[in-house]
């Protein structure tokens, strides 16, 4: 299996979905790094971390939905969002996916998990220019996620800033979706 074909470089943002021992799919945002190896950091207090650490697989969802990156982040996504592929839960809506068998190492809040390709399939190649209001989303999640864990106020005054650029450079999906995560904020 060819993994450039998926474009992993740097630190990739999708959405990871794992399944629980019982056989219930999760799905939270994740970002997967590529420099010379692949892995992911993991907060240990996560149903992601007791996913993988259990079943030693994790999904890499590649999506383009702003508002299904939030929702993924902060409440548990409804059944009908999943499909299995075989024996590994996949988004509906995603543009691509790739299985891994995960290894890990544990630290003491955030383990890293180590990750071999397994299979993948490219739903679909689109064409897309670079929206600074996905963009915006996607960081701003990820900072509503480090306050929600730490509560450090300067992780809010990062969210204002993508909130500025997603009110300026934003569709119609991303400003649903900032406006989403500033409700899971209150």
């Amino acid at each position: 299996m060819n993994i450039h074909e998926f474009g992993f470089r740097g630190t990739s943002e999708i959405i990871a979905t794992t399944t629980s021992k019982s056989g219930k799919p999760n799905a939270a945002p994740i970002g997967i790094i590529s420099d010379g190896n692949l892995y992911a950091r993991i907060y240990t207090n996560t149903q992601t971390y007791a996913n993988v650490k259990t079943t030693k697989k994790l999904v890499a969802n590649i999506v383009d939905d702003p508002l299904l990156f939030v929702l993924s982040a902060f409440m548990e996504l409804p059944l009908e969002e999943f499909r299995m592929e075989d024996d590994v839960p996949v988004l509906k809506d995603a543009k691509a996916w790739v299985a891994f068998e995960c290894s890990m190492e544990d630290h003491p809040e955030r383990a890293t998990v180590n990750l071999r390709p397994l299979r993948g399939k490219i739903i679909q190649r689109s064409i897309q220019p670079v929206n600074r209001g996905f963009n915006a989303v996607i960081e701003a999640t990820i900072h509503a996620t480090r306050y929600l864990a730490m509560k450090d106020p300067k992780y809010l005054r990062r969210i204002e800033h993508y909130e500025e650029i997603v009110r300026e450079c934003g569709g119609r999906r991303e400003k649903d979706a900032m406006r989403k995560l500033k409700e899971f904020l209150k």
